[in-house]
């Protein structure tokens, strides 16, 4: 979920950005939620929350979907993508995904090893030999030594690797480890890397945060993971993800970036000011376009303007899918990521009963890879992060695009917006947190539901004895 940040309410007021719910489109065609079994008020109350979210301009507008037991209970979209252009956020919308390319990542590494092309026990430097001299520079260590064990693809896949991110805008750099990697991230932005593969070289010499294995390291290791994707399948990224994950799921509208005439169905991505000011406030005479301080578009104030149009798109096809917030990742659609959030909701076969993935390659995929004790994940993303003591699974953005399954209430999301601030729905004001939280109300609707079907049983049983 998003860090928390401090709501900017002040300003001028601006138009609401609230609009008439939208119909969904075939492929989100509503059921009565009461006929799944859920108790479909809280779900009426959350739909009308969430236009007062946009009427306050938390956010510009979002999409949300919930299916339960394979059905689709909410099919919701409200509010503008791009405020400025005046185009409303649709199912169709293109949203930038950043870290939330990650899945598909993983899902492409487990196509191959399917296939026999790759294991996950592997040794990294088997792809890439560079990382067959990477050091270790612990916490508190003097200096770099040589690692206890090497990197496997699965640790890479779990972010146990020793492979970290380079500072946030704005942070400070805290050791030698982080001011490479942050260095590593500028020559992507300037275009001094140009590859995937010079990226990963550079990786390499990076000392790793810890041995390989011991602990978790959120960072780089998903572009290093694309790197091998790369080797293996002897193509560039963007065209082994089309051949493995996209094409066979029908995603024809996840890329890396979108053509000048798609223009118009890409969304704007809005920050707050402060976050504007780090990005640009070193550039004489840049002046920011806001509706209000909590909406100032960060990926240029025109959509021609963007990093995601094709030509202007980051070089290195980053598989992690954060090279900064200007650049890196894929973009896709609500409809879409409907498309692979099904898959693994039927335990990899498609819709129309093809097998995309093994059962037992979805299990692994969603099994727990961390020791007891420490918060857990998966090779999708993170476990049980969307809601208190929940059960879900699911992966997110740094613009606020989020998917989940949560196998023991029978339920999926996937909810858009394009914020970098948003806050947690706790944190929002004036607003009624409880009714805005869709993870919480689905999982409320879900418990009302069975009270209310075990109590009609119960009655039932009762009048016939």
């Amino acid at each position: 979920m998003p860090v928390k940040r401090k709501t900017l309410e002040k300003g001028r007021k601006a138009k609401s950005l609230a609009t008439k719910p939208l119909e969904g489109s075939a492929a989100f065609k509503e059921v009565d939620s009461a006929s799944t079994g859920l108790d479909s008020k809280l779900l009426q109350d959350y739909v009308k929350e969430m236009r007062q979210v946009v009427r306050k301009g938390i956010i510009s507008g979002c999409v949300s979907i919930a299916y339960h037991k394979d059905q689709v209970v909410l099919a919701d979209a409200v509010g503008m993508a791009d405020v400025e252009r005046g185009t409303p956020f649709s199912f169709d919308t293109y949203c930038r995904m950043y870290c939330a390319t990650k899945p598909f990542i993983a899902i492409a590494v487990f196509r191959f090893a399917e296939d026999g092309k790759l294991d996950l026990n592997d040794r990294l430097d088997k792809y890439i030999p560079e990382f067959g001299k990477v050091l270790v520079q612990p916490e508190g260590a003097d200096a770099p030594v040589e690692t206890k064990r090497p990197i496997l693809l699965k640790h890479l896949l779990c972010h146990c690797s020793g492979i970290a991110y380079a500072p946030d805008v704005g942070e400070t750099v805290e050791d030698e480890s982080s001011r490479a990697y942050l260095q590593l991230q500028q020559d992507v932005q300037q275009k001094r890397i140009k590859t995937l593969a010079e990226f990963a070289r550079g990786i390499a010499r990076v000392p790793l945060s810890d041995h390989p294995g011991n602990s978790y390291w959120y960072g780089f290791s998903f572009d290093v993971l694309g790197r091998v994707l790369e080797v293996v399948g002897k193509k560039r990224l963007d065209k082994v993800l089309a051949e493995t994950v996209f094409r066979p799921l029908g995603m024809k509208h996840t890329k890396w970036a979108v053509r000048r005439d798609e223009l118009p169905k890409l969304a704007a991505c809005y920050a707050h000011k402060p976050t504007w000011k780090k990005l640009y406030g070193h550039v004489k005479g840049r002046t920011p376009s806001a509706v209000r301080p909590s909406l100032v578009r960060i990926d240029g104030n025109k959509a021609r303007d963007s990093h995601w149009l094709k030509g202007k798109e980051c070089r290195v096809q980053s598989g992690g899918g954060f090279m900064g917030y200007l650049y890196g990742g894929l973009v896709s659609t609500v409809a879409d990521t409907a498309r692979f959030v099904r898959m693994l909701m039927h335990k990899g076969k498609l819709d129309d009963g093809r097998r995309f993935l093994s059962p037992s390659s979805v299990t692994a995929l969603e099994k727990n890879r961390m020791k007891e004790g420490v918060d857990p994940v998966n090779y999708l993303g993170n476990i049980g992060t969307y809601r208190k003591n929940g059960t879900e699974y699911g992966m997110g953005g740094a613009a606020c695009t989020y998917w989940s399954i949560d196998r023991a209430d029978e339920t999926a999301t996937i909810w858009f917006t394009q914020h970098v601030d948003m806050p947690e729905v706790a944190d929002m004001k004036g607003i009624n947190t409880k009714k805005a939280d869709l993870w919480d109300v689905l999982h409320r609707a879900v418990v009302k539901g069975s009270k209310s079907s075990n109590a009609h049983r119960s009655a039932k049983r009762a009048r016939s004895e």
